[in-house]
């Protein structure tokens, strides 16, 4: 689909001149001779691009500038201004615009200036999908008190530019909380790069984070801007941080403490303005201890904590857990799963946290398409994942099952509430009394 561009000049020769090249390069051209002109077009179109002049009768382009930052998305600006309209261009580049070209214009230059342009829009338009997608991809799914103390402490700290180190079990869901701090930030629309520490080799986590120059090193082999500048104006979440080798501490430190990133083989330093996001599953204090994380840097990276619950506290969202999960495996909703197994798997021992209940329901909707779910099934696939207690099975009348499911949900509730029992009593909405004199008839040991 052809790029769609206003033209806006009180100049008929330019709205002529410009709108004959840009057609004959495929674009999909209309003009305004004045701002109230282009105002009205835009009420009924949505161009891609705006070439605007300043200078024009009536509203200026700078009064028709600020009032476009009032639309929810306005289109990017390209200035055209002549010689002594230079510092109201200037201006123009303060209120929004992405360039200025100076009258005359020359074809090419024109040219090259609207294609710069319109990879902007287009990289902005993607962005923009890719923010939506990731709304949608990156829910924190529960309404236990766990979740909720999470969800409420993200959206303190989202909206700020606080460095925030994120701590939790593997498979508990830090990367969610990292995404919905982004989502939830002024930066939403600008880059959010991930970087999996672990997963880059020691002898290229400078030229990864801070990026490096033709011919700096054997295999350079053309220009590299590294992750910091990549994620400009954005945020940076480095995943796992615990693994940042020691001989990149330093260089991290220095970005965060002045913004200054030191590219590999260059001569100058680059300045970049980044929101940091860690996450890690390690005893970073440890660390600092044993000599293996610098303090100092310590201290930059967790400004603000934040503490990811492991599912073994809050039982009460594996319903909606798995409810979420079958969904996502199987959005035609032919495949069920029993209430029994709902009980069934609030029993299981998750060490590997919401990860591994997420591939339990993955591996259950593959090969349990379009039925119903049923315990069977899951103590079949689940192999050493056991609950505490097997399962009644189909012989057994179903007192036994009902006491079963019983001890499976006190058990998890009292966990759930540190064993406080009147807690747990609340939470189950039973009498406090009834409830010491069943723990102690299940045998339930509270801990």
């Amino acid at each position: 689909m052809a790029h769609k561009i206003l033209i806006v000049d009180d100049e008929p020769n330019i709205l002529k001149s410009f709108s004959s090249l840009l057609n004959d390069e495929g674009y999909e051209t209309f003009t305004a001779e004045s701002a109230e002109a282009a105002a009205a077009v835009l009420a009924d179109r949505e161009p891609d691009l705006i070439l605007l002049d300043l200078q024009m009768p009536g509203q200026s382009g700078l009064d028709f500038l600020r009032a476009l930052k009032d639309d929810l998305a306005p289109p990017l600006v390209l200035v055209i201004s002549g010689q002594a309209d230079i510092p109201m261009a200037l201006e123009a580049m303060k209120l929004g615009a992405v360039n200025f070209l100076e009258k005359p214009v020359p074809p090419e230059k024109l040219l090259a200036g609207v294609r710069s342009a319109l990879l902007l829009a287009d990289a902005n338009r993607q962005r923009h999908l890719l923010v939506d997608d990731l709304d949608d991809r990156h829910p924190l799914i529960g309404r236990s008190k766990a979740i909720n103390k999470l969800l409420r402490t993200v959206n303190q700290v989202a909206p700020t530019d606080t460095a925030v180190l994120i701590s939790g079990a593997n498979g508990t869901g830090k990367e969610l909380v990292a995404t919905r701090l982004y989502l939830n930030s002024s930066r939403r629309d600008k880059p959010f790069i991930r970087v999996n520490c672990p997963g880059i080799p020691e002898t290229l986590f400078e030229s990864e984070l801070f990026g490096h120059i033709k011919g700096a090193f054997t295999g350079a082999v053309k220009d590299y801007p590294g992750r910091f500048v990549l994620a400009d104006g954005g945020t940076i979440f480095l995943d796992e941080i615990g693994d940042l080798p020691l001989n990149c501490q330093a260089k991290l430190l220095r970005v965060l403490e002045n913004g200054e990133v030191e590219t590999l083989g260059a001569d100058r330093v680059k300045t970049v303005d980044v929101r940091l996001i860690c996450a890690t599953n390690r005893d970073m204090q440890r660390l600092v201890a044993e000599g293996r994380f610098r303090q100092d840097l310590y201290y930059r990276i967790s400004v603000f904590l934040i503490e990811v619950p492991p599912l073994s506290v809050r039982p009460d969202d594996i319903p909606l857990l798995v409810g979420e999960f079958l969904k996502r495996f199987d959005p035609s909703g032919k495949t069920r799963i029993s209430a029994d197994s709902i009980a069934y798997l609030s029993g299981l021992d998750y060490s590997g946290n919401v990860r591994q209940l997420k591939n339990i329901i993955e591996r259950l909707t593959i090969l349990y398409r379009d039925r119903t779910i049923e315990p069977s099934d899951i103590v079949a696939q689940t192999g050493g994942e056991k609950a505490a207690d097997e399962p009644p099975d189909e012989t057994q009348a179903l007192s036994e099952k009902v006491t079963w499911y019983e001890k499976q949900l006190i058990e998890k509730t009292l966990a759930a509430c540190g064993g406080n029992i009147s807690e747990t009593a609340r939470k189950l909405k039973v009498d406090r009394a009834n409830l010491s004199k069943k723990i102690k008839e299940l045998g339930i040991k509270n801990k």
